[in-house]
């Protein structure tokens, strides 16, 4: 590394560097004797410490809005490895907890036999920010999106996570959250599969404005008797696809793929800019028994058709990346390099001018 820095001019051309000619006093010596310091410094600067999480449970807190926010961590078997993993943001509903919503959805076993981490954070008094709803996280205004952001930031700091490859989704409150962060932080999600809540603006057209076109595969609970399929307070599961389709200028026809499972079934366009995909699933959820029957048909992962909701979301996200940044960050010992070559390059421009 210091020989390569050492070794070469920077900006010029390929031959090597004049470093011989002359003593300390002169140009050359001068810089050779910047770039020796530039050089140790690079070896003396540590790099970002990185505290890989343990196979399992890894409960986190971090301070957001002078808030203590709290977060799990979910770690398969056989990490950390060598090679960076995904990431799945997995957001509980409305009354619920990070506890509870990691025992229903399934998440964690996907984790398992894919090998990534998933993220279960806890909304402030078990509610989210997501816009229209709900709770007092919307009448306080909580800054829900800029806590996730600030959890998932914490996340690639501290494990071996590839940062183009994280994925949001969440179940009722969660799910408008996860409709949110698809509109409002696109350029930190690769793409986001709510699950029962349509788009949770009062304007979508206008307040939703991604910061690139955004995958989402949206699922919906056919007889689901709290966030309704058709006509509900927030909306209908088709009005929201379409806006979707709408917001990513996708075709207007017919969607390309069409999916059965049983009573339920998926549908994707495959049509939309930049080649994302927008997609609704709609799902038959099972009745449920008191005291939870007013729940019915609404907790999407126990469904009449058996369908897996989390492997459907995965292929779904295992397939997309946040595109790559132009220009890689620089470490404070490779921008001192670049500044101490170029300004050796200027005082050698001038002198043979």
């Amino acid at each position: 590394m210091v020989g390569d820095i050492l070794g070469y001019e920077y900006g010029v051309s390929e031959r090597p560097i004049l470093c011989r000619s002359g003593g300390p006093g002169s140009p050359a010596g001068g810089c050779c004797g910047a770039l020796v310091l530039v050089a140790a410094l690079a070896i003396l600067i540590p790099g970002p410490a990185r505290a890989e999480y343990a196979p399992g449970i890894n409960t986190r807190t971090l301070t957001h809005d002078a808030a203590v926010r709290d977060y799990d961590v979910y770690a398969p078997v056989g990490y950390p490895g060598a090679q960076p993993v995904a990431l799945v943001v997995d957001i509980h509903g409305f009354g619920s907890d990070k506890i509870g919503h990691r025992g229903i959805s399934g998440w964690t076993a996907k984790a398992e036999t894919e090998g990534f981490l998933v993220a279960h954070p806890n909304g402030l008094l078990n509610a989210w920010n997501a816009g229209v709803c709900c709770g007092v996280a919307v009448t306080n205004a909580v800054d829900d999106v800029g806590f996730l952001r600030a959890m998932v930031e914490a996340i690639v700091a501290e494990g071996s996570l590839d940062p183009s490859r994280i994925y949001v989704t969440g179940l009722s409150n969660g799910g408008a959250m996860s409709h949110r962060l698809a509109c409002e932080a696109a350029d930190l999600f690769a793409a986001a599969a709510p699950m029962a809540f349509p788009v949770p603006y009062s304007d979508f057209a206008s307040q939703c404005q991604p910061a690139r076109p955004i995958p989402v595969l949206a699922f919906m609970g056919l007889s689901d008797i709290v966030i309704p399929y058709e006509n509900g307070f927030f909306g209908g599961a088709q009005p929201s696809l379409a806006a979707w389709r709408s917001k990513n200028a996708c075709g207007v026809g017919p969607l390309e793929v069409q999916e059965v499972y049983g009573g339920s079934d998926c549908q994707l366009d495959t049509s939309c800019a930049e080649g994302v995909e927008v997609g609704l699933c709609s799902v038959r959820g099972s009745a449920l028994a008191p005291p939870f029957a007013m729940y019915s048909g609404h907790i999407l992962y126990f469904n009449d058709d058996g369908m897996v909701l989390p492997d459907r979301a995965w292929t779904f996200f295992d397939a997309i990346a946040v595109p790559e940044p132009g220009v890689a960050s620089l470490s404070m010992a490779a921008l001192l390099t670049v500044g101490v070559l170029r300004a050796c390059t200027r005082k050698r421009q001038n002198r043979e001018g």
